[in-house]
């Protein structure tokens, strides 16, 4: 049952919504960093080669992401046939999104151990502490979240990479079809325990970045 309270919506407002979009915005950028610094520009040619946080969301995956927690930012754009090495090429790109989660989250974790155990930052900016706690977190699930290896997500490539014809399977659109399906069918189905599985192993991670 949604919970549309004033304080959930305050949450979403100061600590969500910014946590966020940071952590999308730097998933997206590493997709298109990696891409340019292997021989693709598609990603800089179209803007995506940046740190603004409106060239990388997409307004009905945040959406429900805001409802339901569940969403997508815009996938950044990459001919992973212009890579000066194609299957090098695709392993790089497609890991460095989540890469670039877990630096964020690995880069912040002592800055959050240092705050948490200030009592000037406790009495006085305990708002910041928070937010680097909800980026840490998303940080990290949405790195282990496209490390699966379902199509559209990160991991899939990673995947194809390690097959005969990686070609084969990256130009074939019904696979991201049916990924979306398949994946829709875990998260929605409780059956699959999905949550549970990806706690599993979200937790252990997580108690090394925020407990001292």
């Amino acid at each position: 049952m949604l919970n549309f309270n004033s304080s959930y919506w305050l949450n979403v407002l100061f600590f969500f919504l910014p946590a966020v979009l940071l952590v999308l915005t730097l998933h997206e950028f590493g997709h298109a960093y990696a891409a340019y610094k292997m021989g693709d520009e598609t990603a800089k040619a179209m803007g995506r080669l940046s740190l603004n946080p409106f060239r990388h969301i997409d307004w009905i995956g945040m959406l429900t992401l805001l409802l339901f927690r569940f969403g997508w930012g815009k996938p950044v754009p990459v001919d992973f046939f212009a890579l000066r090495n194609f299957r090098k090429g695709l392993v790089v790109v497609s890991l460095a999104g989540p890469g670039m989660n877990f630096l964020t989250a690995l880069a912040l974790a002592p800055l959050y151990k240092l705050m948490v155990h200030s009592p000037v930052m406790l009495n006085n900016f305990s708002y910041f502490i928070i937010l680097t706690k909800y980026i840490i977190i998303y940080s990290v699930y949405l790195g282990v979240f496209n490390l699966i290896p379902i199509p559209p997500l990160d991991g899939s490539k990673v995947l194809y990479a390690m097959t005969k014809h990686p070609q084969r399977w990256l130009l074939d659109d019904r696979l991201n079809y049916y990924g979306v399906l398949v994946l829709l069918v875990f998260i929605m189905f409780p059956i699959f325990h999905f949550d549970a599985i990806m706690n599993a192993i979200v937790m252990p991670i997580l108690k090394l970045f925020l407990w001292a």
